[in-house]
């Protein structure tokens, strides 16, 4: 092989760091809400409703740009007290700080038994409505649905007191009367209303737009979907929907997968019991230790917002684990990639 010949040989061999760092850097480097960088990969949201209890969940997954994905223990739970002169009610919100400070909600419940959760969709442009009061992006939209709204009408209610310049996700609410609606942008520039269809005791969102199917983010997303929804119903069917059922059909869609092959990893998971008000997280995929709150317990007896490092609410032990599980996977999605890329390079040499 002549000097000539080698030079494409190297340069392509040069770029194997190059690659590796791209793909490492990612894993390992709303009023007081402001805008941020949207998350990858974001999630799965499940309903479900019997005569005895009424059952929210949600997912949130992680890709490589994913705010958690270099510090998978930086999710945060808000406690919101209400102001009852005032006709405002307590909450509680999942989601992190982003840079640093900036509060960013995911899903969350309040003391009314109305919750929310959030999907990511593929982006699409919104008409303008100046005459509107709040603005996304500049309002607290997500505590001001669960500080003013105790059923899903009065929240579909509130957010189209929202304008929106563009929209990237789909809310799906439910409340304790088990009436649920996914709220998603359509293509006249307008939101979208799907509710729960009359007969079913079912709601499910992942990746796709509810008023537009077509409009979708990865093929896993209706994967889950039918999972998801075939499963509650055969829990439905058999008369046997509870906290604990339901939380296994959660675990079910959750995801533990290598960002390197462009997989997703479920950061935490909730089933929230909207008729008694509690949440129960599954934190990096350990569905055998959920962190419990009574949401009227956690407002008991305070006056200010307050936040709770996932960290201050977990055994030591198991959250060392846990977190090992998270890095082993990436690690070794890392390492499998890099080696996939250096035994293709190698092939390509040798047939020069």
């Amino acid at each position: 092989m002549n000097r000539t010949a080698r030079k494409p040989i190297g340069m392509l061999l040069c770029l194997v760091p190059l690659l590796v760092i791209h793909w490492a850097i990612p894993i390992l480097a709303n009023s007081t809400d402001v805008p941020e960088p949207r998350a990858v990969f974001s999630c799965t949201s499940l309903m479900a409703t019997s005569e005895n209890v009424v059952l929210l969940g949600d997912c949130e997954d992680a890709g490589a740009s994913h705010p958690l994905a270099k510090d998978p223990t930086a999710t945060y739970m808000f406690f919101l007290p209400g102001d009852p002169p005032r006709g405002e009610l307590g909450r509680m919100h999942l989601g992190w700080l982003w840079q640093g400070k900036f509060r960013s909600f995911q899903a969350g419940m309040n003391e009314a038994g109305l919750a929310y959760s959030l999907t990511e969709i593929p982006e699409l442009p919104m008409n303008p409505h100046p005459e509107r009061p709040y603005v996304h992006g500049r309002d607290s939209f997500y505590d001001t649905i669960l500080r003013n709204a105790s059923t899903v009408d009065e929240a579909i209610a509130w957010t189209l007191r929202f304008g929106f310049s563009t929209v990237w996700f789909q809310i799906l609410y439910a409340d304790a009367a088990g009436n649920a609606a996914i709220l998603s942008p359509g293509l006249d520039g307008e939101m979208t209303i799907t509710r729960r269809p009359e007969g079913s005791s079912v709601l499910v969102a992942a990746t796709f737009n509810a008023a537009d199917p077509e409009q979708s983010i990865g093929r896993d997303s209706f994967v889950r979907y039918e999972d998801g929804k075939e499963a509650l119903s055969n829990l439905i069917a058999a008369e046997d929907l509870s906290v604990s059922t339901f939380s296994n059909v959660v675990e079910h869609v959750s995801r533990a997968r290598p960002y390197a092959f462009n997989g997703s990893y479920t950061m935490y998971a909730t089933a929230y019991d909207l008729t008694n008000r509690m949440a129960y997280t599954y934190v990096l995929g350990n569905h055998n230790e959920p962190i419990v709150i009574d949401l009227a317990e956690e407002l008991q007896d305070t006056q200010e917002d307050r936040r709770v490092r996932i960290t201050e609410l977990m055994p030591p032990d198991q959250l060392e684990q846990d977190v090992r599980t998270y890095w082993t996977i990436q690690i070794a999605g890392l390492t499998t990639a890099v080696l996939a890329l250096g035994a293709a390079v190698w092939s390509a040499v040798r047939l020069l």
